[in-house]
């Protein structure tokens, strides 16, 4: 979905809260979705006490129960799709890679220009190895495996991710439906945060 039809249930300074809506608020360490509002600029989507928080660029003049139009930057919106398929998978690879050796140590932050996630290694990355990560994440990818969506058995309201041949993982983030969507990819070590961690950078060949 890129756009929509709504009503302002809440206009409050430059924030309106809608009555549905597909913008995606921050979370997970996914950033939150841009766009507009009825030819208003919306700059950044917050999720306050299970509402969506859409902040605008300026402050807003909806009042409570106007219909409005909804639209996402989609094509901002698709590269993080995009990217945070690549992520997981980028997951499964660096533990097939490093083994025991390394284990996740945040979600990172995924916006559309890259993916940043922290892992804990017991010793220095050996960047040939990373090379090996890249190589297995891009076959996966040429490979054109469906990416699907299912309820966690014991909690209903958990989303599952998953491709055949691996766990799945949990996550109510976007994704494409495919990975041959995501197109090549490049892994990086990135700025070092830490001792004992490593910062891997994903980004779209």
């Amino acid at each position: 979905m890129k756009e929509f039809d709504a009503h302002i249930v809440s206009s409050q300074g430059n924030t309106v809260i809608l009555d549905r809506t597909c913008f995606f608020p921050q979370g997970g360490g996914q950033v939150g979705d841009t766009g507009e509002i009825s030819g208003v600029k919306v700059v950044d989507a917050r999720r306050t006490n299970d509402e969506v928080v859409h902040i605008l660029e300026r402050e807003s003049l909806f009042t409570a129960g106007q219909k409005v139009k909804g639209r996402i930057d989609w094509e901002r919106r698709y590269r993080i799709m995009r990217l945070h398929s690549a992520a997981h998978l980028v997951f499964y690879a660096m533990r097939e890679v490093f083994g025991g050796d390394c284990k996740p140590a945040s979600s990172g932050l995924l916006d559309d220009k890259k993916d940043r996630s922290d892992y804990l290694f017991e010793s220095p990355i050996d960047r040939a190895k990373l090379g090996e990560v890249e190589e297995r994440v891009n076959r996966i990818i040429e490979s054109s495996l469906p990416i699907t969506h299912v309820a966690a058995i014991d909690d209903p309201e958990r989303l599952l991710w998953r491709i055949e041949g691996y766990e799945p993982l949990a996550c109510g983030g976007t994704h494409v439906k495919n990975t041959a969507e995501i197109g090549r990819v490049r892994v990086e070590r990135g700025k070092k945060p830490g001792k004992g961690k490593e910062r891997i950078e994903i980004s779209l060949a």
